[in-house]
C-alpha cells in the first residue's frame, strides 16, 4: 500500500522532503529508531536520519520517484513501504508493534551493529543494560575496549577519546552514569582525521536519554579498605527545556607506605669503572589528583548545540625511596646509603566553548575554543653518604608558568552518497620556565587544515579519504626557531563481504611534537659521571600507519585479527651519549624505527541470556631501531583473557594480563602484568556494589626498565609497590534520576592542552 500518492505536476528535479511520527503500540515515541529512504531504482542512493525525543523524523533533499521507506528500532518489529513522491510528504504516525526478544539473537555481534562508512553503530537491549552498573562498565561490550579504576583504553594499551552525546567526556563521567540512559553507541575504531596526531587507539560517543526536565545524581566510589587507593567522583546533571547544566567532582588517591626501588648501573668512561648496586627499602608514595568541573549547554536537535565548560584540575604527588648502595670505582668498593625525595604539582584551569549549527540536511558547521593554563613546579633531590656524611648530591628544579590557545573550526556538507567535511586547527603556547641552570621561554605555533570525504558504495564498499596540511613553527632556547610543514594523508577502505564480515585497510600519516619537559636543557646527574639533560634541539616525527583488519560476527561470537605496520621518522625517544667525561642520558631523533604487529580478538556468548561472555586478546609485535651506526630490535607479546558471568543480581568478573615489555629508544620499558577478581550484586535498580580483590598471590606490583641498543651503559630500575599486592577493595555506584525524556545527538571536537612541562621520571 502506497502511504502517499501524489500526482503534482512539479519537476522531477525538484526537492522534496519526507516527515512522520514513529510510536508504539502504546502511543508513546519511539527515540533513535533509524529511518531510511531508499530509491527503488537505485537501493543505493538512500537517505537516512534517526528519531528524535518526540518521536519524530525528517528527511530533505530527495528528488521525485518511487521509495521505499524503512524504519527499524532494537526490539520491534521493521516497517517497510513503498512511497511515490512527486511533493513535500507528511506520512503521519507509523507504530511500530514490539517482539520478543530472544537475547541469544541480540549477544555483541554483527547482528546488532549497523556498520557505517567511518564507525560502527551498537545498542542493547533493556535486559543487557541491567547488567552493568554504569554507561562505563558497559563499554566493555565493544570489541578491544578495556575498562579499570575508571579509565577506558584500547587492550593493546592505546587511549580512547570518549564523548557524551558528541561533548567530550571523562570515564568519571560514565562512571556516574547508568547503563539504562545509553540510546546507542557509535565505535570508530580509526579515528577520524580531526582527531589525529593524538595518538589515540579509538573514538567512542554515547548517545543518552537526556531529561527534558529533571535530571541525575551519580555517585561512584572505589576505595580499598587493605591500603591506601581510592577513585571517587560525583555528578549532577539538570535538564530545562533545551539547556542543561552539570557539576562534577573527581578525586583520585594514593597513599602508600612500601614503594622499593632497586637500581644496577655499570658503565666506564675516561678509563675508569663504575658499578653500583642499590637495593630499595620501604618507602612513602602519594598522590590526590582533582578536577572540578561546571558545564552549560544549550541544544535543539538536529539544529544546534551549544557548550561552555570551566574545570579546575590539581596534581599532588610525593615520593621518596631509601637505598642501601654497594659502590664500586676500579674495583674499590664502598657502602653508602642513598636518600632521594621526589615531588611534582601542578594546577590548572580549562575553559571550553564549544557551538556547532546545522543548516538544513546538508550543512553543518562546529567551532571549538579552548584556553588552558598550566602552573606546574617539580622537584627532585638525591644523596648519597658514607658514614653520615654526604659525598655525593644531584637536584633539579624547575617551574613552569605555561598558556595555551587551541581553536578550530569544521564545516560538514552531505552528499547524496557521501559526506564532505574540511576543518582548520590553531594551537599556540607559550611556556616559560625557571629553573636553577636557566631561565627558558619556548613558544609554539601550530596550523593544521583538513579536508575529507567519507561514504558508502553499492552497499559493500565504504571509503574514509582525507589530507591534512600541518605548518608547525617552535622557537626554543636560544631564539633558536624551528619551522616544520607536514603533510597527513588518511585512507581507510573497507569492503562488507557479507552482513556479518568484513575487511578493512587504514594508512595515514601523523606527527608528535616533543613535549617541554623533553625540550628544557635541565641537566642533573644520576652519577658521579652519568647525567641526565634535556634536547633543545629536537624536531618532530613523523609517523607512517598502515593497519589491514577482518572482522567476522557469528551469533556468539565476534573475532577480529589485525596486522599493523608503522614506520617513524625520526622518532622522538631517550638515547645515550658520552662526551668521553660523563655518560648522557637525553633524547634523540632516531634516523628510523619500525614497528610491526599482529592481534586477535575473540568475544564469546556460550550461554543463553548472554549470561557469560568470554573475551581473549593476544598479540605479538616486533620492534626495530636504527641512531646513527647503532641498530637494535626488541620482541615481545601480550595476552589478556576476561570472564563476566551474571545470574540474577549478581555479577562475576575475572581478568588477567601478562606483563609486556615495549622498546622506547635505547630503554626497554615493562608494563607489569596484573589480576583481579570482582563480585558485585545490585540489591535495588540502579545500585551496584562490588567487591573485589587485585594482585591476589602476588608479592608486589612490579615496573622494570632496562638500557638497550648500546654499550656506554648498563642499567636496570625495578619500582615495587608491597601495598598493590593483594590488594581489596570495594566500588559502590548508585545513580538517581527524575524526569522525562529527550534525545541530543552531536560530534564534538577534543582540543585540551595536556602537555603540564613535567617531566616524566620512571
Amino acid at each position: 500500500m502506497w502511504l502517499c500518492s501524489l500526482l503534482c505536476a512539479e519537476s522531477v528535479c525538484a526537492q522534496h522532503a519526507v516527515w512522520g511520527v514513529v510510536k508504539n503500540l502504546n502511543g508513546k515515541p519511539v527515540a533513535g529508531a533509524a529511518v531510511t529512504v531508499r530509491l527503488q531504482a537505485d537501493s543505493t542512493d538512500c537517505k537516512g536520519s534517526a528519531t528524535n525525543g518526540n518521536g519524530k523524523f525528517a528527511i530533505e533533499g530527495l528528488v521525485a520517484g518511487e521509495y521505499r521507506i524503512e524504519i527499524s528500532f532494537l526490539g520491534y518489529t521493521d516497517f517497510c513501504q513503498t512511497l511515490i513522491l512527486d511533493k513535500n510528504c507528511d506520512i503521519g504516525v507509523v507504530y511500530l508493534q514490539e517482539k520478543a526478544l530472544d537475547l541469544e539473537e541480540v549477544s555483541v555481534t554483527a547482528s546488532m551493529v549497523k556498520r557505517f562508512a567511518d564507525k560502527k553503530e551498537y545498542r542493547l537491549a533493556d535486559k543487557e543494560k541491567e547488567q552493568y552498573s554504569s554507561v562505563l562498565s558497559a563499554l566493555e561490550i565493544l570489541p578491544k575496549i578495556q575498562v579499570l579504576d575508571q579509565t577506558v583504553t584500547a587492550v593493546d594499551g592505546k587511549a580512547v577519546k570518549v564523548l557524551i552525546n558528541g561533548i567530550p567526556a571523562t570515564p568519571a563521567d560514565l562512571s556516574v552514569m547508568p547503563s539504562e540512559s545509553i540510546s546507542k553507541i557509535d565505535y570508530y575504531t580509526q579515528p577520524p582525521v580531526q582527531y589525529s596526531n593524538m595518538g589515540l587507539g579509538a573514538v567512542i560517543n554515547i548517545v543518552t536519554k537526556e531529561k527534558q526536565r529533571g535530571g541525575v545524581v551519580g555517585i561512584s566510589t572505589q576505595n580499598a579498605i587493605t591500603t591506601g587507593f581510592g577513585n571517587n567522583v560525583v555528578n549532577l546533571k539538570y535538564n530545562w527545556g533545551n539547556s542543561q547544566i552539570g557539576i562534577t567532582y573527581n578525586v583520585n588517591y594514593r597513599s602508600y607506605d612500601k614503594r622499593v626501588l632497586d637500581e644496577e648501573m655499570k658503565y666506564a668512561v675516561g678509563g675508569v669503572d663504575y658499578e653500583k648496586r642499590k637495593w630499595g627499602k620501604h618507602s612513602p608514595y602519594a598522590y590526590e589528583q582533582q578536577m572540578a568541573e561546571v558545564s552549560f549547554s544549550n541544544s535543539k536537535a538536529e539544529n544546534y548545540l551549544f557548550s561552555v565548560k570551566l574545570a579546575f584540575r590539581s596534581l599532588n604527588r610525593r615520593r621518596s625511596s631509601v637505598q642501601d648502595i654497594l659502590s664500586r670505582v676500579d674495583k674499590v668498593e664502598i657502602k653508602k646509603t642513598g636518600e632521594s625525595m621526589d615531588k611534582d604539582k601542578y594546577i590548572s584551569p580549562v575553559m571550553d566553548m564549544y557551538f556547532s549549527k546545522n543548516f538544513g540536511v546538508r550543512h553543518g558547521f562546529t567551532m571549538n575554543i579552548v584556553g588552558t593554563y598550566y602552573n606546574s613546579d617539580y622537584d627532585y633531590k638525591y644523596e648519597e653518604l658514607t658514614d653520615g656524611k654526604t659525598d655525593f648530591r644531584t637536584a633539579t628544579v624547575i617551574n613552569t608558568n605555561k598558556y595555551s590557545f587551541i581553536g578550530e573550526v569544521l564545516y560538514r556538507y552531505k552528499m547524496r552518497a557521501a559526506n564532505l567535511y574540511a576543518g582548520s586547527r590553531y594551537m599556540y603556547n607559550n611556556n616559560v620556565q625557571n629553573q636553577h641552570v636557566a631561565n627558558n621561554r619556548i613558544v609554539t605555533n601550530e596550523i593544521y587544515s583538513y579536508l575529507g570525504i567519507t561514504g558508502m558504495l553499492a552497499g559493500k564498499f565504504n571509503y574514509s579519504i582525507s589530507a591534512g596540511m600541518c605548518n608547525h613553527i617552535f622557537t626554543t632556547i636560544g631564539n633558536k626557531k624551528f619551522k616544520f610543514l607536514y603533510f597527513r594523508p588518511q585512507v581507510k577502505l573497507g569492503y562488507f563481504i557479507n552482513q556479518d564480515s568484513e575487511l578493512m585497510f587504514n594508512y595515514e600519516v601523523n606527527t608528535e611534537n616533543p613535549s617541554v619537559s623533553s625540550l628544557t636543557y635541565n641537566p642533573y646527574f644520576k652519577d658521579s659521571n652519568y647525567v641526565f639533560v634535556g634536547n633543545p634541539d629536537l624536531k618532530s616525527e613523523n609517523h607512517h600507519d598502515f593497519m589491514f583488519s577482518y572482522f567476522k560476527g557469528f551469533k556468539k561470537f565476534v573475532m577480529n585479527a589485525e596486522l599493523k605496520y608503522s614506520f617513524i621518522k625520526e622518532a622522538i625517544a631517550p638515547v645515550f651519549q658520552s662526551d668521553n667525561a660523563n655518560v648522557i642520558e637525553t633524547f634523540g631523533n632516531l634516523d628510523k624505527s619500525q614497528n610491526m604487529k599482529a592481534d586477535l580478538f575473540l568475544q564469546y556468548y556460550p550461554l543463553s541470556n548472554n549470561m557469560l561472555r568470554m573475551r581473549l586478546y593476544a598479540e605479538i609485535f616486533h620492534q626495530r631501531n636504527k641512531w646513527g651506526n647503532s641498530g637494535w630490535s626488541h620482541t615481545g607479546y601480550s595476552i589478556i583473557p576476561s570472564l563476566f558471568f551474571v545470574y540474577k543480581k549478581w555479577g562475576l568478573q575475572l581478568l588477567y594480563q601478562t606483563g609486556k615489555k615495549v622498546l622506547d629508544g635505547q630503554i626497554v620499558r615493562s608494563i607489569p602484568n596484573m589480576a583481579s577478581v570482582e563480585l558485585s550484586y545490585k540489591p535495588i535498580k540502579n545500585l551496584s556494589i562490588t567487591g573485589g580483590i587485585r594482585y591476589p598471590f602476588y608479592d608486589a606490583w612490579k615496573q622494570v626498565s632496562s638500557v638497550a641498543g648500546t654499550s656506554l651503559l648498563h642499567r636496570i630500575e625495578a619500582e615495587r609497590i608491597m601495598n598493590n599486592a593483594n590488594m581489596v577493595y570495594i566500588n559502590l555506584a548508585y545513580n538517581i534520576s527524575f524526569g522525562r525524556n529527550r534525545q541530543m545527538e552531536k560530534l564534538k571536537i577534543e582540543n585540551a592542552d595536556k602537555d603540564t612541562g613535567i617531566l616524566n621520571r620512571y
